[in-house]
């Protein structure tokens, strides 16, 4: 029954790539700082990057001597050990991928990080399962947040308390970042004060929103949908959001315990 399963996750999931995010992390379970790939009589320490049915994205620390050097190594066989750390147990366990060195270089614009990729062969069932049951969250989580559009959460001591929120986010929009106060949040949209110095924000500027919450610290795109000066001089803003996976889960969960405790 696990073979079968895990086929399906295989074809069903056979194009999908996962990157790493918060998100990730916390659904997978993998443990970025313990994975190590063994390459001949060398052991590297590295970390996903990205993670497919097929493939893995490695990032590692290297001098451009090393990239030269590990570059010889490319349709090697290697072996990956993963750290998964299971919700429910006291222990994190080990998964061993077989795999053959597909291209070693340097990662564009980072100085000292280089990327290894490994093609499996094939991937273990374990990961198959894992990537694919995270899969099926995400693919939930897209679905919720179609179905909780339009829905937002007023800011206040007790929704910061339930949402996990530390009341702290910033903007990037190309300029210096900007500290904010929001005071209301959703899957889809952001409304929140600048501070009274701040630049004019134009409607349609894309910023990045990095948002502070105990479970999760992310980034999410938006744009600039509306901005008003207000008479005391601070901007109100109303940012659009692009899909997070991170903030859907946490306001799904919000929205979903405050539809139990009314029927409590």
């Amino acid at each position: 029954m696990q073979k079968q399963e895990t086929m399906s996750y295989e074809e069903q999931f056979k194009d999908a790539v996962v990157s790493f995010s918060p998100y990730v992390l916390s659904s997978t379970g993998i443990v970025q700082s313990q994975t190590a790939l063994k390459v001949d009589t060398y052991t590297l320490a590295c970390a996903p990057y990205q993670l497919s049915m097929t493939r893995a994205v490695l990032l590692g620390s290297f001098t451009k001597d090393e990239i030269a050097f590990f570059q010889r190594y490319k349709n090697a066989l290697a072996g990956l050990t993963l750290t998964v750390q299971p919700p429910n147990a006291r222990e994190p366990e080990k998964v061993f991928c077989r795999c053959q060195i597909a291209a070693v270089g340097m990662m564009k614009g980072r100085d000292c990080v280089g990327l290894v990729v490994c093609d499996f062969k094939p991937i273990p069932p374990a990961l198959a399962e894992l990537l694919g049951g995270h899969l099926l969250r995400l693919e939930r989580l897209k679905a919720e947040w179609s179905d909780f559009r339009g829905k937002s959460v007023q800011i206040n001591p007790d929704s910061s308390k339930k949402l996990g929120f530390n009341n702290y986010a910033v903007m990037s929009a190309g300029a210096e970042p900007q500290k904010l106060a929001l005071f209301s949040v959703g899957v889809d949209r952001l409304e929140f004060l600048m501070p009274l110095r701040s630049p004019d924000v134009a409607v349609g500027t894309k910023a990045t929103f990095n948002l502070f919450f105990q479970k999760y610290r992310f980034n999410v795109g938006g744009s600039i949908q509306s901005a008003t000066r207000l008479p005391s001089g601070v901007q109100k803003v109303v940012a659009k959001l692009e899909f997070s996976a991170e903030l859907v889960d946490i306001l799904s969960a919000y929205f979903y315990a405050s539809v139990a405790s009314r029927r409590a």
